[in-house]
């Protein structure tokens, strides 16, 4: 996730995050925000005990 915390980290993190992710980028938290304001407004009112992954398309884990 591409965060504040997430930029500040030395080296070349970033390059490595985006290598990581389905889609070649790592997320941002307008990605996540929209997931939120879907399940806090009124179109989301009928969900529930769903589960949302938002995760770029696929798990990733970065290397060791």
């Amino acid at each position: 996730m591409r965060t504040e915390a997430a930029e500040a980290i030395p080296g070349d993190r970033t390059a490595l995050m985006d290598g990581t992710d389905a889609r070649g980028r790592a997320g941002d938290p307008g990605g996540i925000a929209g997931v939120v304001s879907f399940l806090a407004g009124p179109a989301g009112s009928y969900v529930n005990g769903a589960v949302f992954f938002a995760g770029g398309g696929e798990p990733s884990a970065l290397p060791a």
